[in-house]
């Protein structure tokens, strides 16, 4: 049985666990060092690491739109400045684009697609300003944008006739790519995986996230979202190799809807809460801009496996079992990839043991 991933019995993830912005969100250079070299005395079995990492990225997004004082509002988290919002989005001329459905940034320019209007439309992310791209689309509920890097095609997908889109970013040109079967009548997101060229959806009406190979056309299930009637995961996006996204849930006593970002481990079948839950929100669109690295301490060698007791503490304590030289390595990455690695070497020398709290010495440190 697929494990849920989301529940709305319980607050949310609690059941689970304009360019000048662009450019202020680019990818901090992480550094980590793994700390000074150890030699523990005959006997000894206990120490701690003393790992370091510096400019971890910070978490950045943008949701849109707001309820109640930020209504039809783009919403910026970002870890240094907390929540800031622009706008209200409108096409310049005092239209409101008050049903931003999902924006996404190709070569620095963000693109939108507004529901209420049937619009695609650029965003100036200083302003507001929604620059509409082409004319009115025929269809009447647009939903979620992604991009296909390699293949250069942005994706798009209409609710009400469920057909997978791609627009032209120039005219603002639709061309249908498929439907999708009758019973997911309520696509809330999609979001293009580079990792295995397909489109993926979440659907409300089944609660469940699904997957579609643009060329042979067929649908596969991914995982049951089990997110129920309170609760709605709103949009998906694919960062750095991970899918993100939007979890909305309504509070009945106060009649508000709040959002929180979350990672989908499509692996384990479960959410990873990110930052702050946002309060009087209806996400339906999600931009990541950067997420922190994930810090993780490996045994890379040693005569025994040692006991790390938190391994993305880079601070850990560690037990040994047997004497003998040890390596760990300290790692900071984004999923799929290590952007900064650093080792340390643990000596423990030969001798009988002694269980901790023994009265051992304290380590030398040899770097």
């Amino acid at each position: 049985m697929t494990r849920p991933v989301v529940s709305a019995a319980t607050p949310p993830w609690t059941a689970l666990v304009a360019l000048a912005l662009l450019a202020s969100t680019a990818p901090a250079q992480v550094q980590v060092h793994a700390g000074p070299n150890q030699r523990l005395p005959v006997g000894q079995t206990l120490t701690r690491l003393a790992g370091k990492v510096r400019n971890l990225s910070p978490l950045s997004f943008w949701v849109a739109d707001g309820d109640g004082a930020t209504e039809d509002k783009l919403l910026q988290w970002h870890d240094q400045t907390g929540l800031t919002s622009v706008g209200p989005l409108t096409d310049g001329a005092g239209k409101t684009y008050g049903w931003p459905s999902d924006f996404e940034e190709i070569q620095g320019v963000v693109y939108g697609i507004e529901t209420f209007h049937k619009k695609l439309c650029t965003l100036d992310a200083n302003t507001g300003v929604c620059t509409p791209v082409g004319g009115t689309q025929k269809y009447s509920r647009l939903f979620g944008l992604s991009y296909d890097a390699q293949n250069d095609k942005l994706y798009g997908v209409d609710q009400s006739s469920r057909k997978l889109l791609t627009f032209d970013r120039t005219t603002g040109a639709a061309t249908v790519v498929l439907t999708l079967p009758s019973n997911f009548t309520d696509i809330r997101g999609i979001a293009y995986s580079g990792g295995d060229g397909k489109v993926y959806f979440c659907d409300d009406a089944t609660e469940t996230l699904q997957r579609v190979d643009p060329s042979t056309k067929v649908v596969e299930h991914v995982l049951d979202l089990n997110d129920g009637p309170d609760a709605k995961v709103d949009e998906i996006e694919f960062h750095a190799g991970a899918l993100f996204c939007s979890y909305r849930s309504f509070d009945p006593a106060t009649a508000l809807w709040s959002m929180q970002l979350a990672r989908i481990d499509l692996v384990d079948q479960i959410a990873i809460p990110y930052g702050p839950v946002i309060p009087d929100c209806s996400a339906h669109s999600l931009l990541i801009r950067s997420v922190p690295e994930i810090v993780r301490w490996e045994q890379v060698a040693g005569p025994l496996p040692a006991h790390l007791v938190d391994k993305s503490d880079p601070t850990t304590p560690v037990r040994f079992d047997a004497p003998g030289r040890y390596v760990f390595e300290l790692r900071a990455s984004t999923f799929s990839r290590v952007r900064d690695s650093d080792q340390v070497i643990i000596v423990i020398e030969h001798g009988p043991i002694q269980p901790p709290g023994s009265g051992a010495t304290p380590p030398r440190t040899t770097k």
